[in-house]
């Protein structure tokens, strides 16, 4: 089947965040990558949580023009690192389809890895995503205000350098903080990604959240295989899921489905500096 990119509709839809390397897409992952261009999910990012992830990732985008890669070790498996993985990465990021340094961050809610540890190769790689001039895309949970000094500092070594990465700096990948929380990424050059969880949290929990957004700052994801949406929960989660995430924000906020998907586009085409020419104008 030809992947080839498509000339761009008038609305589309950006998954930002799907780890379709995973053994859930195995059997049958042209299908799962045509069902979401049926439903107008044109591109997809692809983060690694581990070096044989990313290393994964990338082979997905050599396969598939749509689909872009992002490199980099999750903090459920710091224990992963070795001597030579910061060198690894490296090499990985010059791939001219590797869009981002991530999947990295914080996670104090496993207890798969020793927080010092985890800190020790987040900041290890933030430096990687400044020297490559990179944004990141971040993981936390049960961890925002050690990720948040973390990165406050990583900002201003950034900001002092000649080649410093400039905003947008990254994205929190399917965020679930606190408005406090939101506005602190927003106002430091991150954008947040909003994912399928959305869909089953209560509606005052997520009202607070989406009404006070930035809609500049705003990408949508599916982490699939994981956080599948409602009607779909407990089941395999992929990128065609991605409309009814952008149904709930649509309800919640007012803003039109087309306008929402043109706006989230552009945003994601700007955070991972995709092709101009994919811009829908």
């Amino acid at each position: 089947m030809d992947y080839a990119l498509p000339d761009w509709p008038e609305t589309f839809w950006i998954d930002t965040h799907c780890h379709l390397y995973m053994e859930p897409f195995q059997d049958d992952l042209p299908e799962v990558l045509s069902r979401a261009q049926h439903q107008g999910v044109k591109v997809f990012v692809v983060p690694g949580i581990d070096l044989e992830t990313s290393r994964a990732a990338i082979e997905l985008s050599e396969r598939y023009p749509a689909v872009f890669a992002a490199v980099g070790i999750h903090p459920n498996y710091a224990t992963r690192w070795g001597n030579n993985s910061l060198q690894e990465l490296r090499a990985l990021s010059t791939h001219p389809k590797v869009v981002a340094i991530g999947e990295i961050g914080l996670d104090y809610f496993r207890d798969y890895a020793p927080p010092d540890l985890q800190k020790t190769i987040l900041k290890a790689q933030l430096e990687l995503a400044g020297e490559r001039n990179l944004p990141v895309i971040l993981h936390q949970r049960n961890s925002f205000d050690d990720l948040r000094a973390i990165l406050q500092v990583w900002g201003q070594t950034i900001g002092a350098s000649s080649t410093s990465i400039t905003p947008p700096r990254g994205v929190f990948h399917a965020f679930d903080g606190s408005p406090d929380d939101l506005n602190w990424a927003t106002q430091h050059g991150f954008y947040v990604g909003l994912a399928g969880a959305i869909t089953y949290r209560p509606h005052e929990r997520i009202q607070p959240l989406i009404q006070p957004l930035l809609w500049d700052r705003v990408v949508l994801e599916t982490d699939s295989p994981y956080l599948t949406p409602i009607p779909h929960r407990g089941k395999r989660n992929e990128p065609a899921y991605v409309p009814l995430i952008a149904e709930k924000i649509s309800a919640i906020s007012n803003i039109p489905l087309p306008t929402l998907a043109n706006m989230t586009s552009m945003n994601a085409i700007r955070l991972f500096n995709l092709p101009s020419s994919w811009s829908l104008h």
